[in-house]
């Protein structure tokens, strides 16, 4: 297992990552909550006509704004019943209850509140009038993405056979704690196998090349971690190294995730081609992130509708978002199965020893590896975003 991602067989593009003081948080939930509502009500990522797939544009100014065809979309509540009606189909309705049940946003959001994912804005309830308001109320809007999101994500869990405990280990909502049960789970019957199949022989660790000058001189990530490419003079450890996530903070290096493609599509990811390390750069971070959304739109429809910098930097804002991606591949893994989903070996979701003190997905300890760490260091400027 090499710990370079310079030296991996994998190759990405290098992409364009905002830092973080110009990183807009209000657009970057906007974008992914869109795109996740469209991709639902169309069937998947890939159906979405392509000039709804950039929710925003800029106008004359420079001046960011919803799509005028995004905005009629939202303010339809055909899009909205659309897509319950298609969740209610994809996770074990019949399509003859799913079809027409609901019409209207009164109806939608009675719907949910029975559900117990009553929209709210600043702890007031979304009505229906918020929804037809033009132009066009964002934060309702918003807040109604984000009671489909965790409906969805609950119902997909209800699916999987899971352990009562994992919803109770920790204090964040239930569905948050089991997703994270589930990837802790994972991760653990990963560091077990690979503690297993350790022997007491000399590895040694095969020279790095260092990036071409190209790939990282305009990169402003690369220069944070500028003689991370050299080879090392102390000889580094060769075993990987599968983290505990105690929050959504904690995915943002992308190793749980990428281990969690891993144990389900083997052949597809192979262990090595992951970056899996006690202490993760900025790149390294990178890497894995930028790895893991190739994967998603090779393999899984394009089912992450997050950017690299909003896994990479995890703002509060997004946790819902992440965890209804996370939500996304337990569905996947666990409920749709496809073909090309071949377990390294059945995994025991009853099963809750060890991970007893998993705490919640909104609290926990701060991993000192993390990008949110390294980018709360005093080199990096940090500047509140500016709304779109």
């Amino acid at each position: 297992m090499v710990d370079s991602p310079s030296a991996m067989k994998k190759t990405f593009t290098v992409p364009e990552i905002k830092p973080l003081d110009k990183y807009d948080i209000s657009r970057a939930r906007i974008c992914a909550s869109v795109r996740w509502m469209l991709s639902k009500s169309y069937g998947s990522a890939e159906n979405v006509p392509v000039e709804l797939r950039e929710p925003l544009y800029k106008d004359q100014y420079e001046q960011e704004h919803l799509k005028p065809s995004v905005t009629k979309l939202l303010l339809s509540p055909e899009i909205y019943c659309r897509t319950q009606a298609l969740l209610a189909q994809g996770h074990g309705g019949s399509a003859q209850a799913a079809q027409g049940s609901l019409t209207d946003n009164s109806a939608l959001l009675q719907f949910l509140i029975k559900k117990g994912f009553s929209p709210k804005v600043q702890e007031a309830d979304v009505t229906e009038e918020d929804l037809s308001k033009s132009p066009i109320n964002a934060k309702a809007h918003l807040a109604l993405i984000d009671s489909l999101m965790s409906l969805c994500a609950r119902e997909t869990i209800g699916q999987v056979k899971m352990a009562a405990e994992a919803e109770q280990i920790g204090v964040g909502a239930p569905w948050e704690n089991a997703l994270l049960f589930w990837v802790n789970r994972l991760n653990q019957k990963l560091r077990e196998s690979t503690e297993e199949e350790e022997l007491p022989k000399s590895q040694t660790c095969s020279d790095l090349q260092p990036v071409q000058e190209t790939c990282q001189s305009n990169r402003w990530y690369w220069k944070l971690v500028p003689i991370r490419y050299r080879k090392d003079k102390v000889q580094s450890k060769l075993t990987p190294t599968f983290p505990l996530v105690s929050a959504v903070k904690d995915l943002s290096n992308g190793c749980a995730i990428a281990a969690v493609l891993h144990y389900y599509c083997p052949s597809l990811l192979p262990l090595e081609d992951v970056c899996l390390k006690d202490t993760m750069s900025v790149a390294d971070s990178v890497y894995n992130l930028q790895m893991i959304k190739e994967f998603c739109e090779s393999n899984l429809q394009s089912c992450c509708p997050l950017a690299v910098e909003d896994l990479l930097y995890a703002p509060p804002a997004l946790h819902l978002n992440i965890m209804s991606f996370i939500a996304e591949l337990l569905e996947w893994f666990e409920v749709k199965k496809p073909d090309f989903v071949k377990p390294i070996q059945p995994i025991d979701l009853t099963d809750v020893s060890g991970l007893l003190s998993c705490t919640s997905p909104v609290s926990g300890n701060s991993n000192s590896g993390s990008p949110s760490f390294i980018f709360k260091q005093p080199f990096v400027p940090i500047s509140s975003p500016v709304s779109p």
